[in-house]
């Protein structure tokens, strides 16, 4: 009996062994997801960073409306772009990876420094965490089915700091 539950023990010890190197095994394969789509974002190569995208996307940003459909998203970033807003650095950290089925979550944070032009030259810095739920395909690779993310940082304030300095600049030259 003893000799039965030392058999019991040891498969059951391997087997959460093996799952927890599948799971850093998934968690490095969405951190590399996550790097490879920041150089695309920074580089501006939508075209190529919208194949991660499942078409039925759900996009939930910070202070804006719940988007569904790859095209919403599309037109969203046009709009950004169209009004001269460029990021110049994001990064993602994975801090958890969750799988159930053929579904992963990512859970993390960010950080990301964009141009804004209504906000003057200076570069509008952000961090915060993220969620985004992926949906692994029949050959291995991972397409963003959800996303959604939201601020550390309150921007009101940001922006109201912003604001002063600019005014304060303002003063000094006259």
């Amino acid at each position: 009996m003893k000799k039965l539950c030392l058999i019991l023990f040891a498969v059951l010890f391997i087997s959460v062994l093996g799952n927890a190197q599948d799971m850093s095994d998934l968690k490095n394969k969405v951190q590399m997801m996550n790097d490879e789509s920041a150089k695309k974002w920074v580089a501006g190569d939508m075209e190529s960073l919208w194949g991660s995208y499942d078409e039925n996307i759900i996009s939930m940003p910070s202070y804006e409306p719940m988007m569904k459909g790859i095209e919403a998203c599309k037109e969203s970033y046009k709009k950004m772009n169209d009004a001269g807003m460029k990021v110049t650095a994001f990064k993602s950290t994975v801090t958890d990876v969750m799988q159930a089925g053929n579904l992963v979550v990512d859970i993390g944070t960010y950080e990301i420094s964009m141009i804004i032009p209504q906000m003057g030259d200076q570069p509008w810095n952000d961090h915060g965490k993220y969620m985004t739920i992926w949906e692994m395909q029949d050959d291995g690779s991972l397409k963003i089915k959800v996303e959604t993310w939201n601020t550390d940082v309150n921007p009101w304030m940001e922006m109201q700091k912003s604001q002063g300095q600019m005014e304060s600049k303002d003063e000094h030259k006259h």
